[in-house]
């Protein structure tokens, strides 16, 4: 054997090696045994000290009780903590002493054999993978640009570890196995006692090792009906045990839990409510069940969902006035310009974080344990202006080559909401029958016929550009009965999407005069710029405004033709 090949012998050696005696970061990261982060995650009664959790709390005389729960998991604190919660709250109130606390305290952290189980499964998960990837493991290293590993090599590596795995099963010593097992499961769990348990366990893993290397050897003899037979017996040797199928469930469970599910379990929860607060609370769910998805399930939402229903909120109308009261609430949501006066009053906003906190912090993360972290942690609602702000003509730029970027009706529904200063229901609710051919200038514009007002139902000329990137194309193979964006089927999409992409492009919510920026700001930014230029009956044309000014005149006075406004049109250029 060449020196080159005793050095690749010694790295197959390695490889091998690592591959049985230790487990993947990936794999213990889903199994949950080392999370590898604590930001975010809220523990009560916890203190974290050199990657330790201690269970921690101040006393009524200003001492502190401090124990350690031999864990560097948060999942698993919480588990012990959510177990100790009553018997702390015994000690604070003087029914049990200290030493009996710390007696509690060691039997809640120790090991048990359902614990065992969850650690063998995922072992076992990753030798199964291993046995099945033997096929194709000269294949990847080509694909990774290796040379594959001679079958020499490989076989005198098989033939190693067959004879290193049989040797520790018979011969009464430690082996690799157990001593990995016994230090992994050590650095998460109280272990005293339980050191047999742990030793049948390894050494039923270390059968299963000895059997990978049999696979290997049987594969590598070209025997592929001996290879089969081995990963069968692999796979109906290592059964998943009937703890791990419980625990199993009940994490599908909570994974697929939905926003509604939630709900219904906080009410149950929050039983203590009374009838007005809960009538209440069940009307602000109405939207945010609307804004975030009734089937949404609750482990997607995250923090710039709920800064989103946020500023949806802050945009909704007071449901105790006219006409709001007689509107449902995706009517309301629909709504585009709300007078500032008829807007929510920012305790309600700050209402609504508030009953969000209860149910993901208090709730579905605290006492249900099914989120790691609530996505209304650090979030703060401070009152703010209610008028629109706009957008620079810099921010635009951004705003607009992103939208150019895009596909389908997210692209050219916010171009349109850039270039025509309509609104967002105006575009939403389009049919492509609305994109018409004007006769005189041969232009196409868009027919707005749905409209809050009179003034609003006008024809808006397409701008040249919008021509140039390929809206008519757009159109192609469309019916004109048909939407012109059947994909947006209410008017929040819109809003949750724009507000996304202005995170995305690190524009501010607010402007440096506190006023609020949303997808409606387009419009306000659109009117900024061509009321500099035009004048302000070209401006109420287009942008959809009653005529002022006109007194009498207004009688013999049409509408504006499409060729008068393209000037207006034309002459907004966002790059």
């Amino acid at each position: 054997m060449t020196v080159h090949d005793r050095t690749r012998l010694n790295g197959q050696l390695q490889l091998i090696q690592k591959q049985y005696v230790g487990v993947s970061q990936v794999l213990k990261s889903k199994l949950g045994y080392k999370m590898g982060y604590t930001n975010g995650c809220y523990i009560p009664h916890t203190l974290r000290r050199n990657d330790i959790y201690y269970v921690y709390f101040r006393l009524s005389d200003r001492q502190f009780f401090r124990c350690s729960l031999g864990t560097d998991s948060p999942r698993r604190s919480r588990l012990i903590i959510s177990r100790l919660s009553p018997y702390i709250s015994l000690f604070k109130l003087g029914r049990i002493g200290r030493e009996q606390l710390l007696k509690i305290v060691r039997e809640m952290k120790k090991l048990t054999t359902q614990d065992i189980d969850l650690f063998v499964a995922g072992m076992n998960a990753e030798l199964l993978q291993y046995v099945e990837d033997i096929p194709g493991e000269a294949r990847a290293e080509r694909l990774n640009n290796e040379e594959p590993t001679s079958i020499e090599i490989r076989e005198v590596c098989s033939s190693f570890f067959q004879q290193h795995y049989q040797d520790a099963l018979f011969n009464g010593g430690e082996s690799g196995a157990e001593n990995y097992f016994t230090r992994a499961l050590s650095s998460e769990f109280d272990i005293h006692g339980m050191k047999t348990e742990i030793a049948s366990a390894a050494a039923s893993y270390a059968v299963l090792l000895h059997l990978s290397q049999e696979a290997l050897s049987a594969f590598l003899r070209k025997d592929i009906s001996r290879y089969s037979q081995t990963v069968a017996s692999i796979k109906q040797s290592a059964p998943v045990s009937r703890s791990v199928q419980v625990v199993a469930s009940e994490s599908a469970s909570k994974s697929t839990l939905t926003l509604a599910e939630a709900w219904k379990g906080f009410l149950e929860f929050k039983s203590d409510w009374t009838s007005k607060i809960r009538q209440g609370n069940e009307k602000y769910f109405e939207v945010i069940s609307a804004v975030l998805g009734a089937n949404t399930h609750v482990i997607s939402i995250n923090r710039r969902d709920i800064k989103n229903l946020l500023e949806v909120v802050e945009g909704l109308p007071r449901q105790n006035k006219k006409p709001y009261n007689r509107m449902t609430i995706q009517q309301c949501l629909d709504l585009d310009e709300v007078p500032e006066e008829d807007l929510v009053s920012s305790k309600t906003v700050k209402d609504y974080l508030k009953l969000c906190q209860g149910l993901f912090s208090t709730y579905l993360t605290k006492e249900e344990d099914i989120l790691d972290s609530s996505p209304t942690h650090s979030i703060k609602y401070q009152a703010k202006s209610r008028s629109y702000g706009h957008y620079s003509r810099t921010e635009m730029r951004k705003l607009v080559e992103h939208f150019a970027s895009l596909e389908g009706w997210n692209k050219w529904g916010f171009l349109l909401l850039a270039y025509t200063g309509a609104r967002r229901s105006e575009i939403t609710k389009l049919k492509v029958s609305d994109v018409r051919l004007d006769d005189d200038s041969q232009r196409y514009y868009i027919m707005i016929q749905d409209s809050k007002t009179e003034a609003g139902i006008r024809q808006v000329p397409i701008a040249t550009r919008l021509i140039d990137m390929g809206f008519l194309q757009y159109l192609d193979h469309k019916k004109p009965e048909e939407n012109l964006f059947p994909e947006i089927t209410n008017g929040n999409q819109a809003t949750r999407i724009f507000h996304a992409i202005r995170e995305k492009m690190s524009i501010d919510y607010l402007d440096d005069y506190k006023n609020r920026r949303i997808v409606h700001s387009l419009r306000h930014t659109f009117v900024t710029e061509i009321q500099s230029k035009h004048t302000l009956t070209l401006v109420q044309q287009t942008i959809g405004h009653e005529h002022s000014n006109q007194g009498q005149t207004k009688v013999y006075t049409g509408k504006m033709k499409v060729s008068d406004l393209l000037p207006v049109v034309d002459g907004i250029d966002w790059y």
